[in-house]
């Protein structure tokens, strides 16, 4: 039995001797490999709509993976447990078109985490413990989709914010915000989110700067209308001229009874920061339509330059063709008189007669 023992320790020493230090749980060098193999070989590689996608869900990692291909376009890390997006957590994946990092528990986003990802579309970020985000996130040029439900949002996440990027969808329900936010203009927004708030208030004036808003979600707060400033009324004829279509629908029967009119006015600041807003709209289809314009200019003149490069170079390729063909012809000519007159001295050399 002893012998047995023996022999049992002496081979579970050797396998351990053997064995690389990743399997050693606890060692330094189990701790390097889980910090830095593990997300590059269990994160999935993928094609999506012709674009490459890397998938790290629900792996438990507690950071971005920094080893993945630098050339990814859409990167899902949501599922584990990341606590904070550096300023050099993503600046390798600088093609990022779609990242999902939701259902983490990230709190921290430094300022500079978000501006080497000038391709970015689609940013989600819920269900995170985030209470506020870079400023010049609402700079990135492509920037389109903005996922930020779930999170410890304030209203003063959403101030002072100068927001350049397109933006067309906005969600932030389930946070801490009491009012719609205070973006400013932002003329291709269409799709507000702000449902699970604390919201207890919705004016004309808050919707104005959204002059593209078609959709706005109000579900779950506790809203509550002035019966004798006739709140109700107004906000619905404001979403009816707009064609905004809101979630709940309110009903203004109370105020209608009470003798408010059926089509509110709107003040002046309303008018103003709608017409801002638009004006905005207006000079970028301008910008644009004269962008677009410009290059079609361009591309005509191109075109032009082209085709008269070939019609010369063509003109040029004759031209030089027929001068060799008439250098051959005159060489040929030259040659013939040439023989010509050889045949004529001869022949006439023949016919003299011979000294005697």
């Amino acid at each position: 039995m002893s012998l047995l023992l023996v022999n049992g320790l002496l081979m579970m020493g050797f396998v351990v001797a053997t064995m690389p230090d990743a399997m050693v749980l606890g060692s330094a060098g189990s701790t390097l490999v889980m910090d830095q193999d593990i997300p590059s070989r269990t994160c999935k590689y993928s094609k999506a709509y012709s674009m490459l996608q890397v998938r790290c869900v629900n792996l438990g990692l507690p950071y971005i993976p920094t080893t993945l291909k630098t050339d990814i376009q859409i990167l899902d890390a949501s599922g584990n447990r990341i606590r904070e997006v550096t300023n050099t957590s993503l600046a390798a994946y600088t093609n990022l078109a779609y990242l999902y990092l939701g259902d983490n528990f990230i709190g921290d986003i430094h300022e500079e985490a978000f501006s080497n990802l000038r391709y970015l579309e689609v940013l989600d970020l819920s269900t995170n413990g985030c209470d506020k985000l870079p400023r010049n996130l609402y700079q990135l040029p492509y920037l389109r989709k903005l996922y930020l439900s779930g999170n410890m949002l304030r209203d003063d996440a959403f101030t002072e914010i100068d927001v350049m990027s397109p933006l067309n969808f906005l969600q932030v329900s389930k946070n801490k915000i009491c009012r719609i936010p205070q973006l400013g203009p932002v003329p291709t927004l269409m799709h507000l989110n702000v449902s699970g708030n604390s919201i207890t208030s919705v004016t004309p004036d808050d919707l104005a700067p959204f002059c593209s808003l078609k959709v706005l979600d109000l579900s779950r707060n506790p809203i509550k209308f002035d019966l004798a400033a006739c709140e109700c009324q107004t906000l619905n004829s404001w979403l009816k001229t707009r064609g905004i279509r809101v979630l709940p629908v309110f009903n203004c029967t109370d105020e209608l009874k009470s003798g408010c009119p059926s089509n509110a006015e709107f003040s002046n600041r309303t008018n103003e920061l709608y017409d801002r807003c638009a004006d905005i709209m207006r000079l970028k289809i301008e910008t644009e339509k004269a962008r677009y314009t410009w290059i079609v200019v361009a591309s005509c003149i191109a075109g032009f330059l082209v085709c008269l490069f070939v019609v010369l170079f063509c003109v040029h390729k004759v031209n030089k063709r027929r001068k060799k063909k008439l250098k051959e012809k005159q060489r040929l000519n030259a040659a013939s008189n040439g023989n010509n007159a050889n045949t004529e001295l001869l022949n006439s050399n023949l016919s003299q007669p011979e000294n005697t």
